[in-house]
């Protein structure tokens, strides 16, 4: 019997986390999913065969206090879950490491510095995909020649920011003032139509293959995916893959796009798992697994076969602690499908 993966998730009590663990666990290969996260009061621990409270990210001790759990685990590889620790352990090397050696799952600093930054990213790509119009909302003159070009409304988002957060639409010079100033490093960009809808595409790349998975989606009250289906729309994982190429992407990342009346053009591109990567796997998209064997030094043949159709749907549930920790309801969780209706034909 093949010896099962130690994993650890960092970042369990937040969505991204929390996604993590539910691929792994339809993982085509025997593994066991740790988890660790700073909130104490959070609800990480339901989800995970082992929990672990960390320091925060920013906290000097952080990647030591990490090294000695994995170590006390057996831990074989790592996979952070939020984006304060990607940001500090994506520094790690190249490829990222502890300072034991056991190999962090996560792109380098380099890329994500250059790709997570919406402006540089867009100013990267400029002349190789087309993009919709876009400024740095610091550079007035800059602003200016956008309005000039496309007018109003405008989105003025941080260049650093998650999904819609932080994401304004402004339809007037006062408001557009307004948002610029209330924005941390804000960039401009013309405002793109969804006629064609709003689309996630995951890509994984590697020496054997290179891969991508679309779905069209609709944002939720939190920001990230609210309902979304899997879309074979050619035009769409074309744009998505052509930016993997360009980007010398390695390993996994998310392209969000929108299909306008003018054609694809891109919205963001973040340089890690999306919160949609459990739905990935349950398609037989498996990047988070493929991610761990290469880290683990072990070969990858291209998927065969297409990936499964479906639909998801996010939705809120309720953990309760009556002095035991937070457990859930049987009564309140929906019925469960049988493993057996994932696999996906071989």
């Amino acid at each position: 019997m093949t010896e099962a993966i130690q994993v650890l998730v960092t970042g369990v009590g937040g969505d991204l986390g929390q996604a993590l663990v539910k691929a792994l666990r339809l993982s085509t290969r025997p593994i066991v999913c740790h988890g660790s996260d700073a909130d104490e009061a959070g609800v990480g621990a339901v989800f995970v065969e082992s929990f672990q409270i960390l320091p925060r990210a920013e906290d000097p001790s952080y990647v030591n206090v990490l090294d000695r759990v994995c170590g006390a685990l057996g831990v074989d590889v790592v996979i952070p879950g939020s984006e304060q620790e990607i940001a500090v352990l994506s520094q790690l090397g190249q490829p990222p490491r502890l300072p034991s050696g056991i190999r962090v799952i996560c792109q380098q600093w380099s890329w994500i510095e250059r790709y997570g930054d919406k402006l540089t990213c867009m100013q990267t790509l400029t002349g190789h995909v087309e993009l919709s119009p876009f400024a740095d909302g610091a550079d007035r003159q800059a602003v200016a020649d956008v309005i000039q070009q496309v007018g109003f409304p405008v989105v003025v988002k941080s260049r650093r920011s998650r999904g819609s957060r932080s994401l304004r639409v402004v339809h007037d010079q006062p408001e557009l003032d307004r948002a610029l100033k209330a924005t941390s490093l804000p960039l401009l960009q013309a405002f793109l139509d969804d006629s064609g809808g709003e689309f996630s595409v995951g890509v994984f790349a590697c020496e054997p293959f290179s891969s991508a998975i679309a779905f069209k989606r609709q944002l939720g009250p939190s920001g990230c995916s609210w309902f979304a289906q899997t879309s074979t729309d050619a035009s769409v994982l074309d744009y998505a893959m052509a930016i993997a190429r360009l980007s010398h992407l390695k390993g996994s990342a998310n392209i969000q796009v929108r299909k306008t009346s003018q054609g694809v053009r891109l919205l963001e591109v973040n340089p890690r798992f999306s919160s949609l990567v459990a739905a990935r796997a349950a398609c037989g998209f498996r990047d988070v697994e493929w991610a761990i064997e290469l880290a683990l030094g072990r070969s990858l043949e291209q998927p065969d076969g297409e990936f499964r159709h479906l639909r998801f749907r996010r939705f809120f549930h309720e953990l309760v602690d009556v002095g035991e920790g937070f457990k859930a309801v049987a009564q309140w969780s929906p019925r469960e499908m049988p493993m057996a209706c994932w696999r996906v034909k071989r």
